[in-house]
């Protein structure tokens, strides 16, 4: 996840500093005040490695392609899907396949910090199975104060240590006003705005990419918040995919 507020971290804290004074979060964050998730309930969650370690969160939404956030950019990865430990190896129905091509949103960065999401191609496609399934888009936007969503990842844990298996917790969204507010001189409408509930349930630092999912469909993914993640009344945010489902489409047809 990057940062947008005092210091978030990683690469993009450095640019979000020198923007708002403020911003800290993305490519890279983690659960705050989550729960180990069930095992293999969140099966289109994908893992992002590059030289063997664990950087991004993605989501599988096409046998061969995972979504993550364009912040999380490499030459080449290796996608882990179907695990629930990062440490296990050669987790029971998870595979570790290789990806070369990716392929930022066009406008990603522009303005700052706008359009993150990029389509990760794999080598080969997979077929589904209990661990391993991918997920449709939200083709309708989020609508503050309705039914709780789930972020899920590998960020780093409140105590800054890093979890053993996969993060489950459930955060709602809040209204585009608090959030072009909050985030008023980065604030795009490809952006949206959940969690700042009082029980301090957020997403962090690792969990760029990771999946937001609402009502049974992938609505958002995680993308940037502030330095200090799970602060009352400061909701994180996430890239808004119901914007983007024809770019999604097209780019996957064309590739």
């Amino acid at each position: 996840m990057t940062t947008a507020g005092n210091s978030w971290g990683w690469f993009l804290g450095h640019l979000l500093l020198s923007v708002t004074g403020s911003l800290a979060w993305g490519g890279s964050s983690r659960i705050i005040n989550g729960e180990d998730c069930r095992p293999h309930s969140q099966p289109w969650q994908a893992a992002l490695f590059l030289e063997n370690e664990f950087f991004c969160g993605g989501v599988l939404v096409h046998p061969q392609w995972v979504l993550s956030a364009a912040h999380c950019f490499q030459k080449s990865y290796t996608i882990g899907l179907g695990l629930h430990s990062l440490e296990a190896d050669q987790e029971p129905g998870s595979q570790m396949i290789e990806a070369h091509l990716s392929i930022q949103h066009p406008e990603y960065n522009k303005p700052s910090l706008a359009n993150d999401l990029m389509l990760i191609k794999l080598e080969e496609s997979v077929p589904p199975s209990d661990t391993i399934q991918d997920i449709s888009i939200a083709s309708q936007c989020p609508a503050a104060g309705g039914d709780s969503c789930l972020v899920s990842g590998w960020g780093r844990l409140v105590n800054g240590k890093l979890p053993k298996v996969l993060q489950c917790v459930n955060i709602s969204v809040v209204s585009e006003k608090i959030c072009s507010e909050l985030y008023a001189h980065v604030y795009h409408p490809s952006m949206f705005c959940a969690g700042g509930g009082q029980d301090q349930k957020d997403s962090c630092h690792g969990d760029s990419g990771g999946p937001l999912v609402c009502n049974g469909s992938l609505q958002g993914l995680v993308s940037f918040g502030q330095a200090q993640c799970g602060q009352p009344y400061v909701p994180s945010v996430y890239t808004n995919l119901c914007k983007f489902t024809d770019w999604i489409q097209k780019t996957i047809q064309a590739s």
